[in-house]
């Protein structure tokens, strides 16, 4: 199989998670998922940033987006990977969705711990957190996950989460470029 077939492949096999991490920004706010409470340590759970409307609208999307990616892929993951026992659900951007927003949010929890602000760099787990926990989520749906998907996937998470946050920056989405 080339090389461009796998990247492009292991793309849309991850765009649930891709989308679930990029709609809160957009469609985000109102009431944070913490309902503004204190951890023990008496700082914030998460912060203003983790909404409950950012939370389901990333999952929706991320379900919505699995739907795409089943009709349109679907057959030829199961072609090219159905014999080591691959098979793609249509439903699978729930769980992706759930895992790629509760790594967002667990990122926020360690930054709060750390003393890093609301929206402050946290180099690395800014960038693949998403995705390790997505495909964490994910990982007891699939028999198996082609080790091509997993290295394309964290190879290209982070360049991926860093033009995307300076696309939305760009067009004030965003108030950091990270």
């Amino acid at each position: 199989m080339s090389f461009l077939l796998n990247v492009g492949l292991a793309f849309m096999f991850a765009s649930p998670i891709f989308i679930s991490n990029a709609v809160p920004t957009i469609f985000g706010g109102g009431y944070p998922v913490d309902f503004y409470k204190n951890f023990i340590d008496g700082k914030r759970i998460l912060g203003n940033h983790k909404t409950i409307r950012g939370l389901f609208t990333g999952i929706l999307f991320g379900f919505v987006t699995s739907i795409v990616v089943w009709y349109t892929v679907g057959d030829l993951f199961q072609q090219l990977h159905g014999s080591m026992g691959f098979k793609y659900p249509i439903w699978i951007g729930l769980v992706m969705g759930w895992g790629c927003n509760f790594g967002d949010m667990f990122g926020s929890f360690i930054k709060r711990r750390l003393n890093i602000a609301s929206g402050g760099k946290f180099p690395v787990f800014d960038q693949t957190g998403y995705m390790i926990f997505g495909l964490l989520w994910s990982w007891p749906v699939f028999k198996f996950i082609p080790w091509q998907f997993l290295v394309t996937l964290l190879v290209i998470s982070p360049l991926l989460h860093i033009l995307a946050n300076l696309f939305a920056y760009a067009v004030k989405a965003k108030d950091v470029w990270w």
